[in-house]
């Protein structure tokens, strides 16, 4: 009779756990995390959890703690569940994610080295860590985390573009150029290819790529003063002075207190009239 009331017992209690577990699931899906993060802790008190489900659940609070904004909570989260289930991918990910949040890039770098030790080809996690390579200053390391991912993903423009920063961090503009102008053929309106593009074309004196660029950029994301404002100087500094004028006046039309914006237009206007009596 005893044994009965045993089993009877450990039956409710594991009930009541896959209760309290289904109840989070569900409020996290409603972006209840503040009542997810109670739920999972209360499971996690339950005894006779097998690791790999206190693990989950860990990993868990750690995702609703996020998004409530508090990554340093979520670390130690994804640690307790990396603990109890060290082969993990999305932890170690998750981990990596909050370390950068809270500026712990060191850290960072040793997490998404252990996950590329689980999965040596993921193009994710070796774009991650170039680009926490590239916040420690240390380009050369970025540069091959980002050679890596795009041959482990060549689809993918984001990686490109990163790329591209590192490559001009290193002095080699042109080899930057051909990484974002690649980012472009993958992705045509990709709004930081165009822009890293268009300045440093501007930067090289090559005005007629910075105008063809930027034109493109303004019809990404049109209505923002910086960026008509860029347009404007490419212009005028490719001597197409009435252009200029427009987009010195378009820059005006958006914020009229945009710096600069009102000198450049008096002197593409003076420019542009000259030219005509020319």
């Amino acid at each position: 009779m005893a044994r009965i009331v045993f089993v009877l017992v450990l039956t409710v209690l594991v009930s009541g756990c896959a209760s309290k577990v289904e109840k989070a699931r569900t409020a996290m899906e409603k972006g209840d995390f503040e009542k997810a993060v109670s739920l999972y802790r209360k499971a996690l008190e339950e005894k006779g959890l097998k690791s790999a489900e206190a693990a989950d659940m860990h990993y868990n609070v750690g995702r609703s703690l996020e998004k409530m904004g508090r990554a340093e909570e979520a670390v130690e989260e994804y640690r307790l569940s990396i603990e109890l289930k060290p082969d993990n991918l999305k932890v170690y990910m998750a981990m990596a994610d909050a370390l950068d949040k809270i500026g712990l890039i060191e850290q960072e770098v040793l997490v998404l080295r252990n996950a590329l030790i689980l999965d040596p080809k993921n193009p994710h996690a070796e774009s991650m860590l170039g680009e926490a390579y590239a916040k420690l200053g240390q380009y050369v390391n970025a540069k091959q985390e980002f050679e890596k991912a795009i041959r482990h993903n060549p689809r993918d423009p984001s990686s490109y573009v990163s790329l591209g920063l590192v490559h001009d961090r290193l002095g080699d503009t042109e080899n930057a150029i051909i990484a974002w102008e690649e980012a472009l053929n993958l992705r045509a309106d990709d709004e930081a290819a165009l822009l890293n593009l268009g300045y440093v074309y501007n930067r090289m004196n090559r005005y007629a790529d910075a105008v063809r660029v930027y034109s493109k950029l303004v019809g990404v994301k049109p209505g923002v003063a910086k960026y008509h404002n860029n347009l404007g100087i490419a212009y005028y500094n490719d001597s197409q002075f009435d252009e200029a004028l427009k987009e010195f006046e378009t820059v005006l039309s958006i914020d009229q207190n945009f710096p600069g914006a009102q000198d450049f237009a008096r002197l593409a206007k003076r420019a542009a009239s000259k030219g005509r009596k020319g």
